[in-house]
């Protein structure tokens, strides 16, 4: 199920056109939104991630109305803002499409297998979301492969960056740290609703503060907040200061 953006209005959508240079080039912003029982969570705060991604990657800034979200929907919204049709070189003219997929989301998702990827990781700068998204495919593949559901990406300068899907905080000497974005972070929703409910230095992070993490977990707007096991075959303590029960019963009142 899908939609586009005319004339402030979301009409349904077939598919995206052929010379779209979001198809040619990989060149669109997203943000993915979780969806409860038709609800979108964090809607407000995604429009604006999105609206900043635009204008950062020269985009004409987009407003951006909630997309038609069925009765009872549980699943994920994405919503790209692609750079229309043009050459390479073209000015961007920006056109907005809504992409539905039902999926389970929620707080509840079982305590993650995690493995370091070797090879580095190049992020678009400013921690926001492209359509360009091979580099994350290959390390979620790499990841499975290792038997592992997520994989932990490395910057050229060593500094751990996120994991392939999702953001990451280590507990380190007692205290949550988290990758800053300069280091090619993403500014995820859930990363910023975890930094305002606990104590978290957003610092640079290498391969010692993962192998000496005490506990760690991931997030994403589909999971959002989910214990990791396991880095690398080692076992990690269950301790997430209690903040997946927390997001299950703010955000989604379960």
């Amino acid at each position: 199920m899908s939609f586009q953006l005319v004339d402030g209005a979301w009409v349904p959508c077939g598919s995206l056109p052929l010379d779209d240079r979001a198809f040619r080039y990989g060149m669109s912003v997203f943000e993915t939104i979780a969806i409860l029982c038709g609800q979108p969570l964090f809607f407000d705060a995604h429009a604006e991630r999105l609206a900043r991604a635009s204008a950062d990657s020269g985009m004409p800034v987009p407003v951006i109305p909630v997309p038609p979200v069925p009765a009872r929907f549980d699943g994920v919204c994405r919503i790209y803002h692609t750079a229309g049709p043009g050459g390479p070189g073209d000015p961007l003219r920006g056109s907005l499409y809504a992409l539905f997929e039902a999926l389970e989301v929620g707080g509840s998702f079982p305590p993650a297998r995690v493995t370091t990827i070797g090879f580095p990781f190049v992020g678009r700068p400013g921690g926001w979301k492209s359509g360009n998204y091979w580099q994350h495919v290959d390390a979620l593949v790499a990841a499975r492969c290792a038997g592992c559901c997520e994989g932990l990406l490395f910057n050229p300068s060593g500094a751990l960056v996120s994991a392939s899907m999702a953001n990451v905080f280590l507990k380190i000497d007692g205290r949550w740290a988290t990758p800053a974005c300069d280091c090619g972070a993403r500014d995820g929703v859930v990363r910023e609703w975890v930094i305002g409910r606990v104590a978290v230095n957003s610092q640079v992070l290498g391969p010692e503060a993962v192998a000496g993490c005490s506990a760690a977990f991931l997030t994403n707007s589909r999971t959002g907040v989910r214990m990791i096991a396991e880095i690398d075959g080692r076992p990690l303590a269950p301790d997430d200061d209690g903040l997946q029960s927390r997001y299950c019963e703010e955000v989604l009142g379960s």
